[in-house]
């Protein structure tokens, strides 16, 4: 019997799109990759687009489910779902179904979690008016203009309770909840959406002592803002863009809100697991993407599960999933396990889209691990584009930017010559799986660069590309079967070197979303500073040479 077939939308920021076939998934994708707009909404023409550039789309859907947020294109939402019947092909007794933005972060951490029974949270600056939650949470009668910014759940065999949920009613003159703590810090350091990673790296450089600031109000998983950091985050003083505070009193508040935001997140924990009775735990949310906070609470001793896309970009998995389960009745089989979730890629095409790269020429070696192995021990810096792109916001090895640990300049090459980023933001390692504890304080697997390690004692100031200055990294470990020709290179790279590591960023340039398509990657790869880029089988180079970072400086740890 076929399979129905289901697409889920997310219609707030980092707009996506995820197909599956009952609950199987089939693709998902990002349309910042369309676009080339960093966290793109989804909007009216969206569909357009997708059928414009994914293949999957054009079938006959059995089912739409949509999650929208706090902004108000819901009020529009008869013309989405007019593009909807117009645009797609949707069978004759095909359902729209809307769910609340918390409840797609919670199918896109529950049903993939693997966990019959544990704990949920949700947690960001703010989900869907309660006006459109159809499900019941205490206290939910007489609730009317207000939004939700954390919602906790517990989950035992498919049934799913929600035990509290933190509404707020948007005051930005009192703003509360941990989402929108983080979020106003964020705004105060840095204009503009998506920089939340920059303050957390920011934070290791501070002085834990600098500020004397009080710890956040948690109150059964609701988090409140004191007057004091209330109004701390009105002051413009702290802005990157001006040069009223120094970089290290911008660093130091980036500390003191990054500590209490884990002090916070570790009570939420320890307060859930206690009413629930379990220690299982799966988040999602914006706050999930903080993966110094995650590591905090998992060394508390939670099985913590965190999707690789827990930000509102993985919500339409959440969203299809909750089709498959509660529309249809389906037993999820996706249990996320790879985040390549992105259309095929046909590489072949590689050798016919280069002709019109002049300046570009094309190889496939015999043993293309050895000679790329080679390349990153002289030094070079490679990008690697694989068939399918990942779908969360973290490079994984199908859409790569690589290069040696040991080697200084490097960060310095990436983030200035590459990136043209600010040069305190850490670059990630690769490890080999089996290797992370030689290298790192860390045991087990983690596939999507959501939790941060120290290193250990041995090997403090030996890899100074992927070292932050707090001596941690924010580590993927890879194996055989996450990703084969990364696992491949590394090993190879091991033999060469007796290193099991490897510098690993995102494959764009300087304000750019990841590529996506081949002609991305040529057109990335070709105006900036890369020596080579990977294609399997196939290797690409520039006929004139760019010059090598360790003509910069001879300083190999």
């Amino acid at each position: 019997m076929d399979q129905p077939s289901i697409l889920g939308i997310n219609r707030t920021q980092d707009g996506t799109i995820s197909i599956f076939d009952g609950g199987k998934h089939v693709v998902s994708i990002h349309k910042e990759r369309l676009t080339k707009r960093k966290h793109h909404w989804g909007r009216l023409g969206d569909m357009k687009l997708y059928k414009e550039h994914i293949a999957a789309i054009n079938r006959p859907f059995d089912l739409v489910v949509e999650c929208w947020s706090a902004d108000n294109e819901i009020e529009r939402k008869e013309e989405y779902h007019e593009e909807l019947r117009t645009v797609l092909d949707l069978k004759p007794n095909a359902r729209i179904v809307e769910i609340s933005h918390h409840y797609s972060h919670l199918y896109s951490a529950y049903p993939p979690s693997g966990f019959e029974t544990c704990a949920v949270m949700i947690i960001d600056s703010v989900g869907s008016p309660v006006e459109h939650i159809k499900y019941d949470y205490p206290g939910k009668e007489g609730k009317t203009g207000l939004f939700e910014v954390a919602s906790y759940y517990y989950c035992h065999n498919g049934e799913i309770t929600c035990i509290a949920k933190q509404l707020h009613d948007r005051d930005p003159e009192n703003p509360q909840g941990l989402g929108n703590f983080y979020y106003k810090l964020t705004e105060c350091l840095f204009k503009g959406e998506g920089n939340e990673g920059k303050v957390m790296g920011l934070a290791a450089y501070g002085n834990l002592d600098a500020l004397d600031l009080p710890e956040l109000d948690v109150q059964d998983g609701e988090v409140f803002i004191p007057k004091a950091w209330q109004e701390l985050f009105k002051s413009t003083e702290y802005n990157f863009k001006d040069e009223i505070k120094t970089f290290q009193q911008k660093a130091d508040l980036a500390a003191k809100a990054q500590d209490v935001f884990e002090k916070a997140l570790i009570k939420i924990a320890s307060w859930l697991s206690e009413k629930t009775g379990t220690k299982n735990i799966a988040y999602a949310g914006g706050c999930a993407l903080n993966c110094v906070a995650n590591t905090k609470v998992l060394e508390q001793g939670y099985d913590l599960f965190i999707p690789p896309a827990p930000h509102d970009g993985g919500t339409s998995v959440g969203c299809a999933i909750y089709g498959a389960v509660e529309c249809f009745k389906i037993k999820n089989e996706y249990d996320w396990r790879f985040d390549y979730l992105g259309p095929d890629v046909n590489l072949e095409e590689i050798t016919e889209l280069i002709k019109n790269y002049q300046e570009l020429s094309i190889e496939k070696p015999e043993d293309l691990i050895e000679t790329c192995a080679n390349h990153i021990y002289w030094g070079k810096i490679l990008c690697v584009f694989q068939s399918n792109s990942e779908f969360g916001p973290r490079a994984l090895g199908n859409r790569s930017i690589i290069a040696d640990t040991r080697y200084a300049v490097n960060k310095f090459w990436i983030n200035a010559f590459i990136k043209g980023r600010e040069w305190f933001r850490p670059i990630a390692p690769f490890v080999l799986e089996e290797d992370v504890n030689e290298y790192f304080d860390f045991k087990g697997r983690t596939p999507f660069m959501l939790f941060t390690a120290f290193l250990q004692d041995k090997y403090k100031d030996k890899f100074p590309t992927i070292e932050h200055v707090d001596h941690s990294a924010r580590i993927q470990t890879v194996s055989k079967e996450d990703n084969e020709f990364i696992y491949s290179l590394i090993k190879n790279f091991k033999e060469k070197t007796g290193v099991g590591i490897i510098a690993n960023t995102s494959f764009n340039g300087k304000n750019e979303t990841m590529v996506e398509t081949l002609t991305d990657a040529l057109n990335c790869f070709s105006k900036n500073a890369i020596h080579h880029l990977v294609v399997p089988p196939y290797i690409i180079s520039k006929k004139t040479p760019v010059s090598n970072p360790l003509q910069l400086s001879s300083s190999k740890v």
